[in-house]
């Protein structure tokens, strides 16, 4: 489910901040800890954009060894925070959808988003309710969209350099995959793993995901009186 792996961000130079310091693999936190020692820098801080256990899973240990903060929403993160990192800023966005608890780092002066798993530098993003909210994501992608970024340094998968196309296609995507939502529900399917069977007819071997991300345009659908 992660693709490639997990990326983690170091964001400084001397005085430095560690973003999704990864899974409970001790061979990844080496070579976080290596990669400092290499730059002869200090960590300031190691935050989560979310707490799933491929982002955070050694965050609580790399902090302690590191003698640095452990920062995560609302630990003591808000919408709006700002974290100074030498002469540079990184603005936290809170960005629910994937989880509620999801959130986006914009690094003021390059443009830069750190977006967790808000987009993927490959495949898509797995939406489940009842943590993960499809309406909220639609709004979080929108709000990203707005920021108009140079690049993303997404949770997985390779730098996206083309952030406004990317936001796009996933937006239309989910749109999309909502109308065919909608459309077998006139059909008079019943329940997202009946209409997850038509919808991947093709692909059935996907049919458990699936389910769950049209569960998760259903209870769009529920909350906005369209089903």
């Amino acid at each position: 489910m992660t693709g490639p792996g997990t990326n983690t961000y170091l964001v400084g130079q001397r005085q430095l901040v560690v973003i999704d310091p990864g899974p409970p693999d001790q061979a990844h936190v080496e070579v976080v800890l290596q990669a400092l020692q290499e730059l002869e820098a200090t960590a300031q801080g190691v935050i989560v954009t979310h707490p799933h256990s491929d982002h955070q899973g050694c965050a609580e240990q790399l902090a302690g060894q590191l003698e640095a903060p452990f920062l995560r929403f609302d630990q003591p993160l808000r919408h709006g925070s700002e974290i100074e990192i030498e002469d540079k800023t990184l603005v936290v966005h809170h960005t629910p959808g994937h989880t509620q608890a999801h959130i986006c780092l914009w690094l003021v002066e390059q443009r830069l988003l750190f977006a967790g798993d808000l987009v993927a530098g490959q495949g898509s993003v797995l939406i489940v309710p009842p943590d993960g909210d499809m309406a909220a994501y639609l709004d979080s992608l929108r709000a990203m969209m707005a920021l108009d970024p140079t690049a993303i340094l997404p949770g997985h998968g390779p730098v996206i350099e083309a952030p406004q196309a990317l936001l796009q296609a996933y937006l239309e995507h989910r749109l999309a995959r909502e109308a065919e939502v909608l459309h077998w529900l006139e059909q008079g399917y019943r329940g997202a793993q009946e209409i997850a069977a038509r919808i991947y007819a093709d692909r059935l071997e996907v049919l458990p995901v699936a389910t769950l991300q049209v569960e998760a345009h259903l209870a769009k659908l529920r909350k906005e009186g369209r089903a």
